[in-house]
């Protein structure tokens, strides 16, 4: 017998608990339901228009014809928008939630996933320094700080939120021995954090100097490295990287040099040291070490070269013909061993879509590049292997994020999947609202305030609620003369006026009275003398005259 329509409503079909359908699951579930019907021109919803490529800051597909290398994440793409100048660097927090940009205009912009939606805002922007262009950001192995590298001699700590946390010290430019100086002289050239910790990290700057730092005090450096070269004078130090297991550090040179330095112990040479490594007078841009190898990668200024550090006389293999879009262009590993690097045009023109380089990691052979439907030059890459994503930040301003929808997890996905918020817009339109009367020319005066809020704003304001000096009894000290309580009373009873009396008027009014009667000033006029001497008739001359 069976069940009537309104009665089958409020029937169970399943019991037990339920589980929770996560973002993978809810994306699969959209893959394996079948297609829509087709619809009219026009009546496409704003969900499905986000979903293929118009040019719009979202959820991007590539065109036909141009897909990504296989194992690569770049199926899809979401538009980061912020940035005025060109973003010169790109870093991920361990956990994939959180990103942040630095660009060559000074300005920071921190960007965090799970709160985005369609629109990819931005919810907070760090000006480091101001008038300073950013070089590198970096994370520490906990996520929580932020090490930053500007054009000036001091390294930045921020908070996972953006407060700042600390800065180094700034060294004396009157020095000429740049091991005595308590900082960097010149403007920093990049930054990198010791793997084997949360705290310990290293900088390099245009002073040719590397200088280590401990986190808790940045005020005392732990060491300094002298580059060396052999050319006369200083020699700026343009990248530096520690090893996975942070017993070496990596430090590339203006004059194409390239050196690995101890991280312990003070040291006066490098253990290796290459004098022309990359082309001298050009900036070394990039220096990374090959995960789970004893290899080192790094990036001139068209060129890529593979090194073996137990042998670093020759290179192993060198890429060619890949320009850097500019001295910050850097290097990001797969996770299965091969090497993206950003590409530019070459020339003073940006290129027509971005392209990103893929190399064979032990060969350096060219792959299928990455082609973004997107103007500009890449000039920074990260990879975050958790979610499986690619930032890459563009000499545009732009920030592209690169994701699969089958593989990658969470970051730019949540933002894709979330609707943006409907705003309001009221009849009167978008444009300015003009109130002439809220001007300070139209306003009315209020009456002051009174009761209760005008005791607590006089108790706040320190002139108004400055208590008098009380008096100081027994000696005085301060400046300030000591008095009793009876002196205390009668001063504030009896008023002294003398001062405010004139000593001319005062005399004069005395004048009438001793003409009257001369008893004090008549006898100095008379005919007797003043002095009478007849009681000294008989003392010697000589004394009278005394």
């Amino acid at each position: 017998m069976g069940l009537g329509d309104d009665l089958s409503r409020f029937i169970p079909t399943d019991f037990g608990k339920k589980k929770k359908k996560s973002a993978g699951d809810k994306h699969a579930a959209e893959r394996a339901a079948p297609p829509p019907a087709a619809e009219k021109p026009g009546a496409a919803s704003g969900a499905s228009k986000a979903a293929v490529y118009e040019g719009s800051s979202g959820n991007g597909r590539h065109p036909e014809g141009t897909q990504p290398p296989a194992g690569i994440p770049a199926t899809r793409h979401a538009e980061l928008k912020g940035h005025k100048k060109a973003v010169s660097t790109v870093a991920w927090d361990p956990t994939g939630d959180q990103l942040v940009t630095g660009e060559h205009g000074a300005h920071m912009l921190m960007w965090d996933f799970p709160s985005m939606d369609q629109t990819f805002q931005s919810f907070r922007t760090v000006v480091p320094f101001e008038g300073q262009q950013i070089h590198t950001l970096k994370y520490n192995r906990s996520g929580t700080l932020i090490l930053c590298a500007t054009g000036d001699p001091r390294a930045k700590l921020l908070t996972s939120e953006g407060r700042a946390a600390g800065e180094s010290r700034r060294g004396d430019m009157y020095v000429m021995d740049m091991r005595r100086t308590a900082g960097h002289v010149s403007g920093l050239t990049a930054a990198d954090w010791d793997p084997r910790g949360d705290r310990r990290f290293v900088t390099a700057g245009g002073d040719a100097t590397l200088r280590f730092w401990d986190a808790e005090r940045l005020q005392t450096q732990e060491r300094v490295v002298l580059a060396k070269t052999r050319r006369r004078g200083k020699v700026a130090v343009t990248a530096c990287a520690y090893s996975a297991d942070g017993a070496l550090v990596a430090a590339a040179q203006h004059d194409g040099g390239l050196s690995l330095w101890p991280a312990e112990g003070p040291c006066l040479r490098p253990a290796h040291h290459v004098a022309d490594a990359h082309t001298p007078l050009t900036d070394t841009s990039a220096l990374a070490f090959v995960p789970s190898t004893s290899r080192l990668v790094s990036r001139g200024c068209s060129t890529v070269k593979l090194w073996d550090m137990r042998k670093m006389s020759q290179p192993l293999a060198v890429a060619a013909d890949l320009p850097a879009a500019g001295p910050e262009a850097n290097l990001a590993f797969a996770p299965d061993g091969r090497i993206l690097a950003g590409l530019g045009s070459g020339s003073a023109a940006e290129s027509a879509q971005a392209t990103i380089a893929v190399l064979d990691g032990c060969t350096l052979a060219k792959q299928q590049p990455i082609t973004l439907p997107l103007p500009g030059d890449v000039l920074s890459l990260a990879w975050q292997p958790d979610i499986d994503q690619i930032a890459a930040g563009l000499s545009t301003g732009a920030v592209a994020i690169l994701y699969d929808p089958d593989s990658s997890t969470r970051g730019a996905k949540l933002g894709a999947a979330k609707q943006a918020k409907l705003q309001y817009v009221g009849a009167a339109g978008t444009g300015p609202i003009i109130t002439p009367h809220a001007l300070p020319l139209f306003r009315e005066e209020r009456p002051p305030a009174s009761g209760k809020r005008a005791r607590e704003k006089a108790r706040r304001d320190p002139v108004r609620s400055h208590r008098p000096d009380m008096p100081v009894y027994g000696h005085g000290h301060g400046g300030v003369i000591g008095v009793n309580e009876t002196q205390h009373i009668m001063k504030s009873i009896m008023k002294d006026t003398m001062r405010d009396e004139d000593p001319r008027e005062a005399l004069l009014k005395y004048a009438k009275a001793a003409e009257d009667d001369p008893m004090f000033v008549a006898p100095s006029y008379k005919d007797k003398p003043l002095f009478d001497d007849s009681g000294m008739a008989d003392e010697p001359e000589m004394k009278r005259r005394k």
